[in-house]
C-alpha cells in the first residue's frame, strides 16, 4: 500500500478513534483512578476485542450481525447492560472514591487483567464498532490491489489510533483528578462518571442498523 493512501486513512482513522464513546470515557475514569500508563495498558483488551471484530468483518459475519435485527439487538443488548452495570457500580462507589488512594494522594495500583477485562467486555459488545468494520473500513479499500493486505494495514494503524486517543483521553482524566482533590469532589467526580456511562448505555439502546 502506497505511502500517499496510507496518509490519506491514517487521519481519518485518527478521527475515529479520538471520537467520545464508552471505551474512550473508561479510558479517562482510568486516567482518574490510576494514571495515563495504566489507562493506555488497559487498552489492550479493548484492542484485542477489536481485532476479533475486525476479524469477524474481513469473514463476512459482521455484514451478518449488522444486517441481522436478532443478532444486531443481541449485541446491542449486552453492550446497554454492561454499560448501566458500570454507570450504577460507578455511582455507587462515590462515597469510597478516596479508598484506594494513600495521603499524599497517589493511587494505590489496582490489577490491569480486570482493567484490561472491562474494556474488552465493553469493546466487544458495541455494535457501533462492528459497523465500522463492516461499513467504513470496506470504503477504505483500493480494490485494484491485494485487500487482505490494505485490510490489515488499516487494522494495525486502527489499534495504534486507539492507543494515541486513549492516552490523550487518560492524560485529560489525570488532569482532573488534580485539579480536584477534597473527598466530596472527588465523589462528584465519580458520580459525573457514572451519570456518562449510563448515558452511554441509554444511548446505545437508542442505536439502529
Amino acid at each position: 500500500m502506497a505511502l500517499e493512501f496510507w496518509l490519506t486513512i491514517a487521519p481519518i482513522l485518527l478521527l475515529l478513534s479520538f471520537g467520545p464513546g464508552p471505551n474512550n470515557f473508561t479510558s479517562m475514569y482510568n486516567g482518574i483512578r490510576v494514571g495515563a500508563m495504566s489507562a493506555v495498558i488497559a487498552v489492550i483488551g479493548r484492542n484485542i476485542a477489536f481485532i476479533i471484530l475486525m476479524i469477524i468483518s474481513a469473514l463476512g459475519l459482521g455484514a451478518v450481525i449488522v444486517s441481522s435485527s436478532f443478532w444486531f439487538n443481541v449485541v446491542k443488548w449486552l453492550g446497554v447492560v454492561y454499560l448501566l452495570y458500570i454507570g450504577v457500580k460507578t455511582w455507587l462507589a462515590a462515597k469510597d472514591s478516596l479508598h484506594t488512594m494513600e495521603e499524599d494522594g497517589v493511587v494505590v495500583p489496582s490489577s490491569h487483567y480486570s482493567r484490561m477485562r472491562q474494556e474488552f467486555m465493553i469493546a466487544i459488545s458495541n455494535p457501533k464498532a462492528v459497523l465500522i468494520f463492516t461499513a467504513i473500513f470496506p470504503q477504505l479499500l483500493d480494490l485494484s490491489k491485494p485487500v487482505a493486505i490494505q485490510f490489515t494495514v488499516i487494522g494495525a494503524t486502527f489499534v495504534v489510533t486507539e492507543f494515541i486517543a486513549a492516552f490523550f483521553y487518560a492524560i485529560g482524566g489525570r488532569q482532573l483528578r488534580k485539579m480536584i482533590r477534597s473527598p466530596k469532589g472527588l465523589a462528584n467526580l465519580n458520580r459525573g462518571m457514572g451519570s456518562i456511562f449510563v448515558a452511554a448505555s441509554v444511548f446505545l439502546a437508542t442505536a439502529t442498523r
